[in-house]
């Protein structure tokens, strides 16, 4: 028996009519016949008795039907939470530094919007600590993670870029002049940083406490906006990736050499499986950022 029998069978009862049947379902009326046939053989019933008016359901054909309805209803609801289970498949939650954010993710996401336009993504701004805890526990399906150590074996993961710290100040600052300044230089500066989780600030202090200095850091906020526009009223400096802000007329970037190289990473846990569209966001990214 297919599903297929059954809805044909059901068509029949609807019309009561062969004829009528075959027209709607797009058949022959002797395919038709002959699907019926099967169904009594197969079960050792009479679905039917042919008479003048048409077609008429027996008792062991009307019981026959009762269950074809019910089969056939469990079977759309099944079909629709199958639907809805492969849709919310389709959803990534993501965590995202902005800094990462502003640097890195609008292309994959274009590149992935191309590929698989049915795919949403749901973005969980969080610093690169708190995104590798969620990923661990299972929160995030996927994270954008800065670090400068190597990737705990917990992780899948696959590097995007490497890139460097760069203090960001002012054109009018004093100390805009020059190509590089050290931690002693950067501990006299008021700076504006992202909020405590985030690997550009841990990282930050770390490096400034080998030397037993203390950054004056004046706010904390994600927002890249409100960063760049304390930097370019000349109120304070800050630390990001370098290119996180376009250098112009109000801004520049200048080199700290004791802070060691940076590598952003895609991770994910690989102890539990990856949706499809996970895998997806995973090629998208390998395609704007190949490996060397």
């Amino acid at each position: 028996m297919k599903l297929s029998q059954l809805e044909y069978f059901q068509t029949v009862c609807r019309h009561n009519n062969l004829t009528r049947a075959a027209e709607e379902l797009h058949i022959s009326q002797p395919g038709l016949t002959h699907v019926i046939h099967e169904l009594e053989q197969e079960f050792g019933l009479t679905l039917f008795l042919r008479q003048n008016k048409g077609l008429v359901l027996t008792e062991e054909g009307r019981q026959f039907l009762n269950e074809t309805n019910l089969l056939l209803e469990q079977t759309d609801s099944f079909v629709n939470r199958m639907k809805f289970l492969g849709q919310s498949k389709q959803v990534i939650h993501l965590g995202l530094a902005p800094a990462s954010a502003t640097l890195l993710f609008t292309p994959i996401m274009q590149e992935l919007h191309r590929r698989h336009p049915q795919i949403k993504v749901n973005i969980v701004e969080n610093g690169s600590l708190m995104s590798h805890q969620k990923v661990l526990d299972g929160k995030l399906d996927i994270a954008v993670l800065s670090t400068d150590s190597p990737m705990s074996a917990a992780f899948g993961h696959y590097k995007l870029t490497d890139s460097r710290i760069c203090l960001y100040l002012s054109r009018k600052h004093p100390l805009a002049a020059a190509d590089s300044l050290s931690l002693q230089d950067l501990c006299r500066i008021p700076l504006v940083m992202p909020t405590e989780d985030s690997f550009l600030t841990t990282n930050a202090l770390k490096t400034c406490a080998q030397q037993k200095l203390i950054p004056h850091m004046i706010l904390n906020t994600n927002q890249i906006s409100i960063i760049q526009q304390f930097v370019e009223s000349n109120t304070a400096g800050t630390l990001l990736f370098h290119n996180t802000i376009p250098e112009n007329d109000l801004c520049k970037a200048i080199e700290l050499p004791e802070f060691a190289p940076v590598y952003i990473y895609l991770i994910w846990n690989q102890y539990n499986p990856l949706s499809t569209a996970v895998k997806h966001f995973i090629s998208a990214a390998k395609t704007v950022y190949p490996a060397p």
